[in-house]
């Protein structure tokens, strides 16, 4: 029987983190170890599991690559130590990506290889763009082309088999030739108005381009700044990126924003769900364009409730969440803690903090009998004193430290038990130079609580966007009592009362 383990090359396309196959990803959800390149988005190794070894092969910051006879031999050492090993690449594994060298190596020596295809830059770049690769009568189809050889020379490319005008050519790797690239189509005898794009950072929120013609598109490039990994490409096509270009039009594209996060505890329905996102908000910026710039400054991490108590429990007892964590919690003690289910909480009436908590209720199947109008705590609290008295019993599932707005304003003769279900962990951070660069080159900062707010402001300081969005006046009075002002704040206390305020 065969000892080694089985290495997958999965293509993790071209930067955007949705062009990643389900395949790809149940991959990595599984993998014992992870060899990585630089051109991909690296939120992919996330999906791993946490033991998972990753070991990074690409070129960063003007260090060498690991040669790829130092590769292949890594990737069988360790097949003879892991059952599955995943070689991760951007793009697809055999355009231009050396896979099919490290397959064929890999079996050579007995090793079991698959391959997962992934979305190549030189299709999925030029959509981004507004850029169709074919169009019927425009292109009838297209090439890609290596123009990167060994010590960053130009590749020899043959410009005379470059000259149909019906046929799109996508040059890859050759950003610093763009010239000299331009200057051999036309010596082959392409006319010099033909029209040339060159896309840098294609499908990603910090995508750029330029549209010039073969006479004047090295110039075009030094003007625009365009930056490396980039794909040229020649062809008609390009005539159509104004009215094709549904990517960059997205209402936030081109912003870079700051947002520190909490990392929340997703649970549903009796399992965990994994999230490309630190959170929902970095989701729904990311979906409408924004470049985001994320800072963990700590995680929810869920606290063991002894629940039997809800089995004995009276009639329209009302348990109170403030939060949707607490819902989460409060499931989560529920059924893989205590081993109960619904039946447990069929008597049970819920209030809610807001439409937010009160949805999180309802995928777990149970509607909220009251729900504040403002997610409030001070709001919640007032809308219970009017229909509690003293023989009602109230089980509050909330946050260890957490805000006292709703304690200290629900009624006296209410007996409120609390019951802490879930803590906000610090963690280690980011404080590099490199990630104070990155925030300090943001034009806003979004602060969705107090705690965040604090926690961006102490660890970064003078980096921090002087344009803070908050989440509400709670966030709002933390803000200033740091020293800051606040640039605008957002009605509805909520990610989507944030998401309206910047649309």
């Amino acid at each position: 029987m065969n000892s080694l383990g089985k290495v997958v090359l999965v293509g993790a396309g071209p930067g955007d983190m949705g062009l990643m196959t389900i395949r790809g990803q149940e991959y990595l959800e599984k993998a014992d170890c992870i060899i990585y390149d630089r051109l991909l988005n690296p939120r992919l190794l996330s999906i791993a599991p946490a033991n998972c070894e990753k070991i990074f092969v690409g070129k960063a910051n003007h260090l060498h690559t690991v040669p790829q006879d130092k590769i292949n031999e890594l990737l069988y050492e360790k097949a003879c130590k892991y059952k599955l090993v995943v070689r991760l690449k951007g793009g697809d594994p055999y355009v231009f990506g050396r896979g099919g060298e490290e397959a064929l190596y890999l079996i050579d020596k007995g090793v079991q290889v698959d391959v997962v295809p992934g979305v190549s830059s030189s299709i999925a770049a030029l959509a981004a763009a507004g850029i169709p690769v074919t169009h019927r009568g425009v292109s009838k189809g297209f090439q890609v082309i290596t123009a990167h050889s060994k010590k960053d020379a130009l590749a020899d490319i043959d410009y005379l088999k470059l000259t149909d005008e019906t046929v799109t050519y996508i040059f890859l790797m050759g950003l610093s030739h763009v010239g000299e690239i331009a200057r051999g189509l036309i010596a082959a005898g392409r006319d010099a108005e033909t029209k040339v794009a060159v896309i840098s950072n294609g499908t990603t929120n910090h995508q750029k381009k330029v549209v010039a013609t073969l006479n004047d598109i090295d110039e075009a490039v030094a003007v625009a700044r365009i930056d490396s990994p980039a794909i040229i490409v020649v062809g008609e096509v390009a005539k159509l990126e104004k009215e094709l270009n549904f990517f960059e039009q997205r209402p936030l594209f081109g912003k870079k924003i700051f947002l520190p996060v909490i990392r929340g505890f997703d649970y549903t329905l009796g399992n965990p769900r994994k999230s490309f996102f630190e959170n929902e908000l970095e989701s729904k910026l990311i979906e409408f364009g924004a470049e985001v710039i994320t800072a963990c400054s700590g995680a929810i991490k869920p606290i063991e409730c002894d629940l039997k108590f809800l089995t004995e429990l009276k009639e329209n007892a009302f348990i109170v969440f403030t939060s949707a964590n607490g819902v989460k919690a409060f499931f989560w003690n529920l059924f893989e803690v205590n081993n109960l289910d619904s039946r447990a909480i069929s008597n049970v009436k819920f209030a809610c903090i807001g439409q937010k908590t009160a949805s999180t209720l309802k995928e777990f199947g149970f509607n909220s009998d009251i729900i504040s109008e403002k997610q409030t705590g001070e709001d919640l609290a007032l809308a219970l004193n009017g229909i509690l008295d003293s023989s009602s019993e109230t089980y509050w599932f909330c946050q260890k430290n957490t805000s006292e707005l709703f304690e200290k304003n629900i009624d006296s003769k209410i007996k409120l038990n609390k019951i802490v279900c879930y803590e906000n962990k610090q963690l280690e951070y980011d404080n590099s130079e490199d990630m104070k660069e990155k925030i300090s080159t943001c034009e806003m900062a979004i602060f969705t609580s107090g705690s965040n707010a604090t926690f961006a402001i102490e660890q970064f300081g003078n980096n921090v966007p002087k344009k803070i969005i908050s989440i509400g006046p709670a966030c709002s009075k933390t803000i200033i009592n740091l020293g800051y002002e606040v640039y605008k704040e957002a009605e509805i206390s909520s990610y989507d009362g944030i998401m309206e305020l910047l649309l």
